[in-house]
């Protein structure tokens, strides 16, 4: 089975609706909302009429404004309310003394960001994963498995962000499309995963395969087409389901603005990239 999803939905309006052209366009199964965005509830409202999308809650700690009082999140935020946190910055907290502050803080975070998107989910189940695949984590996962736990929620899939590179390896046409940094994001979750299984495991939850790190950020219609059979062949042997973890929201209207203007995150909101995710999207 392959789920082809569209991440950080909802950032803004006129992005939320680029990635419904690809469902009504393409093979698009599934979004990831955006949580903490000041758009949620418009974007949330477009998806009214369309029962079988997917949507999970793109769980965020590194981005944007926090649901919480800052005061109640200080190793996330700062005074403005502001995530301060990058991926290796959290990971590199969680590995000190304050790891249990840390525990506690994202699941409080995390329990109000769920909170705020249950309402629109409609009929549909909860799924989760996290924005920049945080999740992946240890502490962020046992952060998320805490804040379910504590609120009775039941969770029927959070994605485990790995990718074979066995792939990749057999089609060296496609490596033209790839960057270094992505290969160690690659190998940074595939190793962070042997610990955040076990938590997957504790959960109930099947462990899934993904296509999207090695070329994020260039996930254009010809490597895709021609990876994506390998990658669903490998998911087969492994008897996993495969996600197609893609970008394709663009663009940002007249009127409206990203949650972090001027953020170190605009330029990949606003990069040719998240177009070419988009055409390909509808190609598929």
């Amino acid at each position: 089975m392959t789920l082809i999803n569209a991440d950080d939905y909802g950032i803004t309006l006129s992005q939320a609706e680029h990635i419904l052209d690809c469902r009504r366009e393409g093979r698009l199964t599934g979004v990831s909302a955006m949580p903490n965005s000041p758009a949620l509830e418009r974007a949330m409202g477009l998806l009214a009429d369309d029962g079988a999308l997917t949507v999970a809650v793109h769980l965020n700690a590194t981005e944007g404004l926090c649901l919480s009082p800052p005061e109640e999140v200080p190793l996330l935020a700062g005074p403005d309310g502001r995530f301060r946190q990058s991926f290796f910055r959290l990971f590199a907290l969680s590995l000190g003394p304050k790891r249990r502050a840390l525990q506690e803080q994202l699941a409080r975070e995390f329990a109000r960001q769920i909170r705020r998107t249950l309402p629109l989910l409609g009929d549909r189940p909860l799924r989760l994963d996290g924005h920049q695949h945080i999740q992946m984590i240890p502490v962020v996962l046992e952060a998320i498995r805490d804040a379910v736990r504590e609120n009775g929620w039941t969770v029927t899939y959070i994605r485990w962000a790995r990718e074979p590179l066995l792939p990749y390896l057999r089609r060296p046409s496609v490596w033209r499309y790839s960057r270094p940094v992505n290969v160690v994001k690659n190998l940074t979750l595939n190793a962070l995963a042997l610990r955040s299984g076990r938590v997957m495991d504790e959960m109930g939850l099947k462990r899934n395969m993904v296509m999207g790190l090695v070329l994020s950020g260039n996930m254009a219609y010809e490597p895709v087409h021609r990876l994506l059979p390998d990658m669903e062949r490998a998911a087969a042997k492994k008897g996993c389901t495969l996600e197609l973890v893609m970008h394709p929201g663009w663009g940002v209207g007249p009127d409206e603005e990203l949650d972090v203007p001027g953020g170190r995150f605009e330029a990949f909101y606003l990069s040719p990239g998240r177009r070419a995710e988009y055409d390909c999207l509808r190609r598929l």
